[in-house]
């Protein structure tokens, strides 16, 4: 069957405590992945470039006065990926932390306003 779900009313300083949960949950996210984006950067520092040189390049007969040829600097991809996740992940994080930071300052200005949550509403301040 359905899932009924009734709205249910609830002060806005208690969802304000709701929002600071969410943005201190994103904030700990963001150090866990600026942690991670060191480690990867750190990782690329010390092992991840790889050189590759045109094989034309070292033909004595060989000229041409096309560009593209020469030696080329390349990360690994496997590295590549992780450091895009890290930066993907970390701007998510701060996204959302700056969003529930607007909701914690409108909540917190009208504490005693009873709000009427639906259920999207309230996985959005108190799901996990």
């Amino acid at each position: 069957g359905e899932i009924q779900f009734n709205h249910c009313a609830q002060a806005a300083s208690k969802i304000a405590e709701g929002a600071k949960g969410q943005r201190d949950h994103r904030l700990a996210r963001i150090k866990v992945w600026e942690e991670k984006k060191t480690e990867v950067m750190d990782k690329i520092k010390s092992f991840g470039l790889t050189v590759h040189e045109s094989i034309a390049d070292g033909m004595m007969n060989y000229s041409s006065n096309r560009e593209g040829y020469g030696a080329q600097v390349m990360v690994d991809s496997t590295l590549q990926k992780d450091l895009n996740e890290c930066t993907h992940k970390l701007r998510e994080h701060r996204e959302a932390a700056t969003e529930y930071e607007g909701w914690i300052q409108v909540l917190e200005a009208n504490p005693t306003v009873l709000l009427k949550l639906a259920y999207d509403d309230w996985m959005f301040f108190f799901g996990k």
